[in-house]
């Protein structure tokens, strides 16, 4: 072994893996003579970023916005890739994969690579009873190696040098032993990741009112309607890249002004494969996922049995989402009406009327209020009439109670009108929740919006 490459990156997403940094430390083996100049490159991943990678890294759009693309510096950095070893910690499953779906996005031929995994060596020598777990940081400091930046590219190239070198050391490890060869991952699958979070539930919900539309097996003239007036209503989408092909089935299945059962499940099918790459939360994204499904099945004002049986069928398929309001309350309601294996014109309107209260919770829930008397108010949110403590104050003042958090004995949650802008696209809160579950199993609890709790107030 000769010419070694330590080699780390980070991303900007966890689907994608674009790469936002590159740290690279180049040497011949085992003198520690440069090859290459040290590397420490930021780049334009030309994709969003997700939340807890750039809580993970500091890095964020905003930073490299002007920096260049990966194919430019493609240019500057393969040779450093040429008939070396790569060597990094986490490599195969993380670095390696970042850099194998960037080539692959922008049409690059990736190289043989040969690498070595730092982890693999650190677990086959060192027992587990002695270290916490086999991190970078933990191996570090287990080492006393001088660790300057965790999860900066650069930096993290560097400790992996040192971690290398000293495992070599203590442990006398040859090192040809343990050459792989990489297996490069096809990365035509790419799709931009979205970090509008309004559309992205926007999204999640859709493929939901499509599997409504499709889970009695029949599409009725409101389920077209909808299909139409989706389309109308959210044109400024038409022209992203990953939402394209969803417009074009849509554009070609209204041709003739029908929607016939194989071609919305068509339509399923295209949905689900931008559903498939939604990052975030399985919980939130599948509760989007059941809103959906909740109004594609109560569009036409009537749920018949085939759709409950069906939807008991999806409810047992994501039993992930037991114990996270509405899944439980929807599972019960439809086990009980359902145990007689027939829905009635009487239950299905109960149903749709339970339903709607739970898809529209600050709507539905809301009643006069006159006053906060000895009433325990609780808020959520940001608020127009100023900060939270001034309307605090302003409810203690006319006799109310302040909860910092919903509890059964909550009277009013009081939602702010900035933050109940988003409410309309399912992105609830968590006291909202709260006080849905609550509300489910007996409780009493007013959900009101801000501008609405004034004016009644008044």
């Amino acid at each position: 072994m000769e010419k070694v490459l330590f080699f780390d990156v980070e991303y900007a997403n966890a689907k994608n893996k674009s790469i936002c940094q590159l740290g690279l430390l180049s040497e011949y083996y085992p003198g520690g003579e440069p090859v290459f100049p040290e590397k420490n490159i930021f780049i334009n991943p030309e994709d969003g970023f997700q939340d807890w990678c750039v809580k993970v890294h500091a890095i964020s759009d905003k930073k490299v916005k002007n920096e260049p693309n990966f194919p430019t510096v493609w240019k500057d950095i393969k040779q450093y890739f040429s008939d070396a070893i790569i060597i990094g910690h986490n490599v195969l499953t993380s670095d390696l994969i970042a850099l194998s779906k960037s080539c692959s996005r922008y049409n690059i031929e990736l190289p043989t690579l040969l690498y070595i995994d730092t982890v693999r060596l650190a677990q086959d020598y060192i027992p587990s009873c002695e270290v916490e777990n086999y991190s970078l940081a933990n191996l570090c400091q287990y080492f006393d190696i001088d660790m300057d930046k965790c999860h900066d590219a650069f930096d993290d190239a560097c400790a992996t040098a040192d971690l290398f070198k000293c495992l070599v050391e203590q442990y006398n490890i040859n090192v040809s032993d343990y050459i792989e060869t990489f297996s490069p991952q096809k990365a035509d699958n790419f799709m931009r990741y979205v970090s509008d979070s309004e559309l992205r539930s926007a999204m999640c919900e859709f493929y939901g009112i499509v599997q409504g539309f499709a889970i009695d097996n029949r599409i009725r003239p409101e389920e077209e309607a909808f299909i139409k007036k989706w389309k109308q209503e959210n044109a400024r989408f038409e022209n992203i890249d990953e939402l394209s092909e969803i417009f074009k089935t849509i554009n070609k299945i209204l041709e003739d002004n029908v929607i016939t059962l194989e071609e919305m499940l068509e339509l399923k099918q295209v949905v689900k494969k931008y559903y498939t790459t939604i990052m975030g939360s399985t919980i939130t994204i599948s509760l989007q996922e059941l809103r959906g499904i909740l109004k594609g099945i109560i569009i036409d004002n009537k749920i018949e049995t085939e759709e409950g049986l069906n939807l008991i069928k999806w409810l047992y398929n994501n039993i992930h989402l037991n114990d996270y309001y509405p899944y439980n309350h929807i599972l019960s309601l439809f086990e009980t009406i359902l145990e007689d294996n027939i829905i009635t014109e009487e239950e299905s309107k109960s149903l749709i009327e339970i339903i709607n209260s739970i898809l529209a919770p600050v709507t539905s829930l809301k009643e006069e209020i006159t006053s906060v008397t000895n009433k325990h108010v609780c808020l959520s949110g940001n608020f127009s009439h100023g900060r939270k403590s001034d309307v605090e104050k302003i409810i203690k003042q006319s006799g109310g109670i302040i909860d910092s958090d919903v509890k059964r004995i909550t009277d009013i949650l009081i939602i702010g009108d900035y933050e109940s802008q988003a409410y309309a696209h399912g992105n609830y809160g968590t006291k909202v929740r709260k006080a849905m579950d609550y509300c489910s199993r007996g409780c009493n609890i007013t959900i009101i919006k801000e501008k609405e709790f004034f004016n009644s107030l008044n």
